[in-house]
């Protein structure tokens, strides 16, 4: 299992634009990939940070293939405009409990 991963803290007073962006990317991923998930959650103590999730990708290749898209590429760079700082990360799945 491979899942994307993004943390973010946005410039104050742009929480809401920054969530609209994210959902602006990601609406645009899974009418193409379908088997994605992506969820954007806010750090209840820190109304500026968020986490974001990506899952279901099948193979680091079509993680690839997705961040080479151009309007991928548009999306985050609109998205990077109103963020403080990010970091992002693609991980495999090294234990699960159920």
């Amino acid at each position: 299992m491979i899942c994307t991963a993004g943390i973010w803290t946005v410039k104050e007073g742009r929480e809401e634009e920054f969530s609209r962006r994210w959902e602006e990317s990601v609406d645009a991923l899974v009418l193409d990939y379908p088997d994605l998930t992506f969820r954007l959650l806010r750090d209840r103590e820190n109304p500026r940070r968020f986490l974001s999730l990506g899952d279901g990708w099948r193979t680091m290749e079509q993680v690839e293939e997705v961040q080479s898209l151009p309007s991928f590429q548009d999306s985050q760079a609109a998205i990077w405009r109103v963020l403080e700082s990010g970091e992002t990360s693609t991980l495999e799945l090294a234990v699960e409990v159920s």
